[in-house]
């Protein structure tokens, strides 16, 4: 009984310790895992400390999805995250420090296109129908430009080759079409279309993205050379490439124009030669004309004509001229030119066909004998002058400030027909007076057509 006893003592006390033992190895582990931590790193910069990974995982998720509605695209979260497993036994989990530290330091990159112009990048856009809606909205520009409802484009294309190329970058730099269309409108001097590239940023930039390092455990996967930049809703876009587009713009331009009249003459021998009556005064006529019209950077390169058609005839001007001789000016017969004396200070000769009275500004000039005026108008030496016809002669007056009669008015000797001035090349008031020999034409053609004879041999004074 006694031996038995002692072996039953002795069972009991190795199961005791045997128990207790397995108590202190199961309290060791419990302590050993209730020690291990996930420490987390936003780019390779420790920020703390979690007990689990699906409290940083999911705060990810909700910054992916918070920033995605912001922007209106799809993101990926960019910063480079990774959680470690470690035994921390003094480290309490701070999950919403870690939570705030991540969110200071997100960053998101999403998919977009890069405009290239020739090859060389200008600006990021989301999708390849901002592209689309940039270049129609350049179109309607030039059609608001050119012409209005009178003309159609038929055909726009810019001249160099625009591209798209699929790049990952920060959704601050994806330009929108009513950023991207204002650097496209034409510009400079030389009516280049030019993207301002005077921002210290280039397109270059967009490129530069570190990678995301791949951990114990993995939050993310996104693709290589993504943009890692740093997130600011606020700030301005970068700058652009440095590129110039050159716009070519094809349209139908429908234009009305004017036809010229004719002007018949017919003839009345109770009129003086050279006097004329208007019978009909004529009327214009109209043609509408459509052309096609190429441009260049919104300068016309191009013309040809489609299509016309007269909307309106054109109405002839018909003139009476007159056939009656004028009565012969013989010597004597012209009196002084200007109402007054007047100096004459530069006389007839070889090389100056004429006079020249120098009397005041607006004195009376007048017509030295009856005849009909032939020439009322300007010339750029003669400044504003008349010629009259005399039958036999003729009368020139040059350098008038104003006229009192036109072409085909009959004028009596002595009858003021208009005012000393200074016109054409003219140093001071003058009237440069001139008598010409009609050469049997009457007709006056050219100016040097009849031949100046001295004037002061006709004045009786």
């Amino acid at each position: 009984m006694r031996s038995l006893f002692r072996t039953l003592y002795n069972t009991s006390t190795y199961y005791l310790c045997g128990s207790a033992l397995v108590i202190i190895a199961v309290l060791g582990l419990f302590h050993y895992w209730n020690s291990q931590v996930y420490v987390v790193s936003v780019d390779q910069l420790e920020v703390g400390v979690v007990e689990d990974a699906r409290e940083v995982e999911g705060l990810i998720e909700d910054l992916i999805e918070e920033y995605s509605d912001f922007y209106g695209m799809d993101l990926e979260f960019a910063a480079e995250v990774s959680l470690i497993k470690d035994r921390r036994p003094n480290c309490e989990p701070e999950p919403e420090a870690v939570q705030e530290r991540i969110r200071e330091q997100a960053s998101f990159m999403t998919e977009a296109l890069m405009i290239t112009v020739d090859g060389k990048p200008f600006v990021p856009v989301a999708c390849e129908e901002d592209l689309d809606q940039v270049l129609e909205s350049l179109k309607e520009e030039y059609a608001a430009a050119t012409g209005g409802d009178s003309t159609k484009i038929i055909e726009f294309s810019v001249l160099e080759d625009l591209a798209l190329e699929e790049i990952i970058v920060d959704p601050d730099y994806v330009f929108t079409p009513s950023e991207v269309f204002p650097l496209l409108k034409a510009g400079g001097d030389d009516n280049l279309l030019m993207a301002d590239a005077s921002s210290a940023r280039k397109t270059q930039d967009f490129m530069h993205h570190p990678t995301i390092t791949e951990y114990e455990y993995n939050l993310i996967s996104p693709p290589e050379n993504s943009a890692a930049t740093g997130l600011n809703p606020e700030r301005e876009k970068p700058g652009v490439g440095e590129v110039t587009v050159s716009v070519k713009v094809v349209e139908e331009v429908t234009e009305v124009e004017s036809i010229p009249f004719s002007t018949e003459y017919d003839y009345d021998d109770n009129l003086l030669i050279s006097e004329i009556e208007v019978k009909e005064p004529g009327r214009e006529g109209q043609k509408e004309i459509i052309y096609q019209v190429e441009r260049k950077n919104g300068v016309e390169v191009d013309r040809k004509v489609i299509s016309e058609e007269v909307i309106q005839e054109p109405e002839p001007r018909v003139e009476i001229k007159g056939r009656k001789e004028l009565p012969s000016t013989g010597s004597g017969r012209f009196i002084w030119p200007v109402r007054g004396k007047g100096t004459v200070y530069n006389g007839f000769s070889s090389r100056h066909t004429g006079i020249d009275i120098h009397i005041d500004h607006g004195t009376y000039v007048l017509a030295a004998a009856d005849g009909v005026v032939t020439y009322d108008g300007y010339g750029n030496t003669q400044g504003k002058y008349l010629i009259i016809q005399h039958g036999e002669y003729w009368t020139l007056y040059l350098h008038n400030s104003e006229h009192l009669v036109s072409k085909g008015a009959r004028v009596s000797r002595g009858q003021p027909i208009a005012r000393v001035g200074a016109t054409g090349r003219a140093f001071g008031p003058h009237l440069h007076f001139e008598v010409r020999i009609d050469d049997g034409s009457r007709e006056w053609n050219s100016y040097y057509q009849h031949r100046p004879v001295d004037p002061q041999q006709f004045f009786n004074r």
